[in-house]
């Protein structure tokens, strides 16, 4: 669960136009003109997760059978007016980013008197987190194929401006239960937009996953590069690699950043793979490897990797 909820947002807020609010409706958070009732056309079903502001359940289209998920927000839980422009801002977001092979695709919202509803693509293949609870790590082919999808989508995130601030397995989906299936990224509810230069404040993200500048009080999109690396650690060798048994004394591991390779299983992997957690969890931001960098290293042999990470970070051709 995420530390802390921050908007950042300095952009004005743009309204998608597959926004519905039901017609009884007067005061919305939405501030839509169209009208329509989710009931009226889903069905929601069985609950598939929970979150800080409500409920995810399976939904089906009446019309088509199609079955889909409807994050359903209670607005009871948004007390404050940053409450508000947060699942507005998230709305935007998922708007701006629908379309990418590897983003949940937002289909409509719909807001009644009580929730705001977000109609989500299904992602039969459930979290990425509980395939690691079921197999305990990855092989490096596994990881490498799953790795390099989070990345393009971390990339994609970053091109337009936008901060993910909470990467984790939870919030990566597989789309389907195949062994090959495709990840998509899911839950932008902490996202926000970053202006090159700009630095964000605000203790957000998760613990295992949350970069040491962002508890310093300062960062940019070089934190999800940091978290992505944490996951990487995580997919190749089933643990986190700043460990602690409370909140406070993760916080502190990962100031410290005491980055190591246990001799079970990192034996086993390749140089290769080190050194690129090593140039993700590189505790300066603008030394460690952007998300183009870290595309660009799936392409260079070890030694031109090793030379890579010890350079003055040049971009990746």
């Amino acid at each position: 669960m995420a530390v802390a909820k921050i908007n950042s947002s300095h952009e004005p807020l743009k309204q998608p136009c597959n926004c519905y609010r039901v017609s009884s409706l007067i005061e919305t958070i939405l501030e839509t003109e169209q009208t329509s009732n989710l009931k009226d056309k889903y069905v929601l079903g069985e609950q598939l997760g929970w979150g800080q502001f409500g409920v995810i359940r399976v939904c089906t289209d009446k019309l088509t059978g199609e079955a889909l998920a409807c994050k359903s927000i209670s607005k009871d839980r948004l007390v404050t007016s940053d409450d508000a422009r947060s699942v507005k801002l998230e709305i935007e977001i998922m708007t701006r980013l629908s379309g990418h092979d590897n983003v949940v695709d937002l289909k409509a919202v719909y807001e009644d008197e009580n929730y705001v509803h977000l109609v989500m693509e299904l992602c039969a293949g459930g979290e990425l987190f509980q395939q690691l609870e079921k197999h305990g790590r990855f092989s490096e082919a596994e990881a490498r194929v799953l790795f390099k999808h989070l990345m393009q989508v971390v990339l994609y995130c970053h091109e337009n401006g936008v901060v993910h601030r909470d990467l984790k397995p939870e919030n990566i989906l597989l789309a389907s239960k195949s062994s090959s299936s495709p990840i998509k990224l899911a839950d932008f509810g902490l996202a926000t937009y970053v202006k090159p230069g700009q630095s964000l404040r605000g203790t957000v993200g998760s613990p295992f996953y949350i970069a040491p500048e962002v508890l310093a009080g300062g960062y940019n999109q070089a934190a999800d590069v940091w978290s992505a690396g944490v996951i990487l650690y995580v997919l190749l060798s089933g643990m986190p690699p700043f460990w602690g048994k409370t909140k406070s004394r993760i916080f502190d591991a990962v100031r410290a950043a005491d980055l190591r390779f246990p001799s079970n299983p990192w034996d086993h992997l390749t140089q290769s793979a080190k050194e690129l957690v090593r140039g993700m969890l590189c505790t300066d931001p603008s030394q460690r490897l952007t998300a183009q960098q870290v595309l660009g290293v799936f392409s260079l042999d070890i030694c031109s990797l090793v030379s890579f990470i010890v350079s003055s970070h040049q971009p990746v051709l």
